[in-house]
């Protein structure tokens, strides 16, 4: 797997991100710790380290909550480039 933008989409990285593509509040911020709620694991570095390196980015505060989101928790979004890492792994799995 060719590195991206500074990481390697490993299984980990891509579960987070489908974890956050798939929205309905599971990946969340509150009390600056990060929560997957499906696992009730803490993701806070995993998280922190796909922001750093562009694949993935925080809501900000106006932008409008999915379905299960709620307004007192910062959520994440897939930016462009974790669009393109998701959608080129999904390619080579098929």
């Amino acid at each position: 797997m060719p590195e991206v933008n500074g990481l390697y989409p490993t299984r980990t990285r891509l579960a987070l991100l489908r974890a956050v593509h798939d929205g309905a509040g599971r990946i969340y911020c509150e009390d600056r710790i990060v929560w997957d709620l499906a696992s009730g694991l803490r993701v806070t570095e995993r998280v922190r380290e796909q922001v750093q390196h562009g694949w993935i980015r925080a809501l900000k505060p106006d932008e409008p909550r999915s379905p299960g989101e709620r307004k007192d928790r910062t959520y994440y979004r897939l930016t462009e480039l974790g669009r393109t890492v998701l959608a080129d792994q999904r390619g080579k799995s098929r």
